[in-house]
C-alpha cells in the first residue's frame, strides 16, 4: 500500500535591494538540519491558521527584521522526503542596507549580486529558482 506523503506548506522569499542584489541566509552549521552551512532564501513553514502570505511577512520580519510589500510569484511542489513541500514563492523589494538587517536565525544574512550566487552552496534547489528569477526579471 502506497503511503501518501504529507504536503507541508512553506514559503520562501526572493528579496531584492535597490542594487538588484538578492537576500540570502546562511543556515546553521548543525548536522541535524537540512543543508547545514548552505545559503537559502528567507522563509519557513506556514503555521496553523496562517495564510502563506501571512507566513511570508512573519518569516521576513523574524529572520531579517525587514518589512516589505510582497508579491506572490509562483507555487510548486518540492520533493523533500519524507514529505512534499508545497512551496509558495514571494518576491519583494527593500531599500535596506546591510546594517539595517537583523539576523533572527542562521549564521548570516547578506545581499548577493546574481553572478556571486553561482559560487555559493545553495540549499533546497533554490539556485534553480533564482536562476529562473533572474531570467524572468531581466526579460
Amino acid at each position: 500500500k502506497q503511503s501518501i506523503m504529507k504536503r507541508v506548506p512553506c514559503v520562501a522569499l526572493v528579496i531584492e535591494n535597490m542594487k538588484g542584489e538578492v537576500l540570502l541566509l546562511l543556515r546553521d552549521d548543525k548536522p541535524t538540519i537540512a543543508f547545514p552551512n548552505c545559503w537559502t532564501l528567507v522563509g519557513g513553514k506556514v503555521e496553523d491558521g496562517e495564510t502563506p502570505e501571512m507566513a511570508a511577512h512573519r518569516e521576513l520580519q523574524e529572520e531579517t527584521g525587514l518589512k516589505a510589500d510582497l508579491l506572490f510569484w509562483k507555487r510548486y511542489d518540492r520533493q523533500h522526503p519524507p514529505m512534499i513541500v508545497d512551496q509558495h514563492i514571494y518576491t519583494g523589494k527593500v531599500d535596506a542596507s546591510k546594517e539595517s538587517l537583523v539576523l533572527g536565525e542562521g549564521q548570516a544574512i547578506q545581499f548577493f549580486k546574481p553572478h556571486d550566487i553561482k559560487q555559493l552552496k545553495i540549499g533546497f534547489e533554490f539556485d534553480l529558482l533564482l536562476k529562473e528569477y533572474f531570467v524572468t526579471r531581466s526579460g
